[in-house]
């Protein structure tokens, strides 16, 4: 395998003369293994530089003209649906294409929900994208108590801003929002419930950059 351009061009120095080392590099070229992690490192750097060069226009042009969110991203899904007893994981899911790098996200669920539990019992609501929960500025989530054997079932909206997640910036491009069901950790595992009889609602929309 030949020692590629990109390599020889780390292994020359500055404080010598060139052709000595470029021959020395030709004579005695670095081992295979070396090479990938080299070439992988350099694939890294290029993806870097292209990211932070879209961040750095997508800046001057939102900085330059201004912002106006009704010419972003926005989708919604309105359904009627069953009703769902799940006490964990996902209860709706909808994909969305996010147009910028650094724009924001508002999210947005509205439906009816219930947690029942004789001697007390909880309930939580939260959203994540890609399967991670929002953490800049705080998560998305909402928790629900029930301290009697109450069978009610009340509207409510879950809504929040999104910036990054527990995995980073929430890149331009294809992503999931899902909304997810479980208890508040330490008090007590209620019977959760949600959609009943209900048309429920699963909004997103990208926003402006807050600079």
């Amino acid at each position: 395998i030949g020692t590629p351009d990109f390599v020889l061009k780390f292994m020359l120095r500055s404080d010598g003369d060139e052709a000595e080392h470029f021959q020395d590099c030709v004579a005695h070229p670095a081992p295979i293994g070396e090479l990938r992690k080299l070439q992988q490192e350099f694939t890294k750097l290029q993806n870097d530089t292209q990211q932070f060069k879209m961040i750095a226009e997508e800046k001057l042009k939102f900085q330059g003209r201004g912002c106006s969110s009704r010419s972003l991203g926005y989708k919604y899904q309105s359904r009627y649906s069953a009703a769902t007893d799940r006490e964990s994981g996902a209860i709706a899911t909808m994909t969305f294409q996010k147009k910028y790098e650094i724009t924001v996200l508002r999210l947005t669920y509205s439906s009816n929900i219930r947690v029942y539990g004789g001697r007390g019992g909880t309930g939580r609501w939260y959203l994540m994208i890609d399967g991670r929960e929002c953490r800049t500025p705080t998560k998305i989530e909402f928790g629900v108590y029930n301290g009697n054997a109450d069978n009610d079932l009340n509207p409510a909206v879950l809504f929040g801003i999104c910036e990054e997640t527990d995995g980073g910036r929430i890149g331009k491009g294809a992503h999931t929002v899902t909304v997810n069901v479980g208890h508040v950790a330490g008090h007590g595992d209620g019977n959760v419930y949600s959609n009943w009889y209900s048309t429920n609602l699963l909004e997103v929309q990208e926003m402006c950059p807050q600079f």
